[in-house]
């Protein structure tokens, strides 16, 4: 597999990810993923690679917004509702969370940009390597994590406070990178 550059990242971020989304990466430095996971969630790491980030989540308005955004209240037993979900699953879920109920339906002119879409998802995902793992909270991965995730249904174990929200975890021997959307109404 080829590795990516700082600029076909941050290209591909910019074209999946904008207005009340997240995506940020940060150091494996832990033998329990989940609690890197949750460094980078909460904005505690820089990116290991200096790559850009996109860290525009939409704050909460009961109160509790504060530094780190809609993950503040996740804890690591909180990631026992993310599932397994295969490469392919996971660059599906990336393409779906520029739309607001997170389905390919809300796209717009999504069976024209299917394949450009997939390509941004899959330069995204390269940079984590062959021996990444890919969790979900989109429950559909529950039962299958080799499901088609165009096609899935719209159930999911939230982390946050928000109507909705769906993401994909990355986890490689040296980097963990959180790639979340938001429905807020």
């Amino acid at each position: 597999m080829t590795q990516i550059d700082a600029t076909s990242w941050s290209r591909s971020l910019r074209a999946l990810f904008g207005e009340d989304m997240f995506a940020a990466v940060g150091a494996r430095r832990r033998d329990d993923w989940r609690l890197d996971t949750l460094d980078v969630m909460q904005l505690r790491t820089d990116d290991p690679r200096g790559w850009s980030r996109v860290a525009a989540a939409p704050g909460r308005d009961d109160g509790r917004t504060g530094p780190d955004g809609p993950f503040s209240s996740v804890r690591p037993e909180d990631l026992g509702a993310a599932f397994p979900v295969s490469r392919r699953g996971a660059e599906q879920i990336l393409v779906t969370l520029q739309a607001e109920w997170f389905q390919t339906e809300d796209i717009p002119d999504f069976d024209a940009r299917e394949a450009e879409l997939t390509s941004y998802a899959r330069t995204i995902l390269k940079r984590f390597g062959e021996d990444v793992l890919f969790f979900t909270n989109a429950a559909t991965a529950r039962k299958n994590p080799h499901a088609d995730m165009f096609r899935r249904e719209g159930s999911y174990e939230g982390f946050t406070s928000h109507v909705m929200d769906c993401g994909v975890i990355a986890v490689s021997a040296t980097e963990v990178g959180i790639f979340w959307g938001f429905t807020i109404d």
